[in-house]
């Protein structure tokens, strides 16, 4: 299972092509789905496809902290979490307003500047968010 992407580097441009490769490729899997791609504090890249509810954007943004929170996947949060029998809440104080152990964010490493942005899909099953990221991004390494 993935936790980060790891790059040499990592540009606006990087995220848009990263952007419409899963959007891309959830076309091709018939699949509705919200991307939103952040480098440092800023949106680069977000869409929400037609007939989702209107709170994708708040689990995107419950993702993405909990991604940065950790420093790795929001998957691996929640396999983590379940494996040790502990919560978000009760065991590292993280409001579920703010944070979410679903899977579908995964971090972005640059080899010499370390965590810079993240890659985050909703829209399907945690798992499935998740690993439409690693499909559509064969070129990037996955640890």
């Amino acid at each position: 299972m993935e936790r980060q992407l790891i790059t040499d580097q990592f540009t606006n441009r990087m995220a848009l092509d990263m952007g419409l490769a899963i959007i891309e490729l959830a076309r091709k899997r018939d699949a509705r789905i919200g991307v939103s791609i952040r480098r440092l504090n800023q949106t680069v890249f977000e869409f929400i496809d037609n007939d989702l509810s209107a709170d994708k954007a708040n689990w995107i943004r419950r993702k993405v902290n909990t991604t940065l929170n950790f420093a790795e996947s929001s998957l691996a949060v929640r396999l983590d979490l379940e494996q040790m029998g502990k919560t978000l809440a009760a065991d590292f104080g993280l409001s579920d307003d703010d944070y979410i152990a679903k899977g579908g964010c995964i971090p972005i490493v640059v080899t010499s500047a370390g965590l810079i942005g993240t890659i985050t899909v909703t829209g399907l099953k945690d798992v499935d968010d998740h690993q439409i990221i690693v499909d559509a991004l064969p070129e990037f390494r996955f640890v």
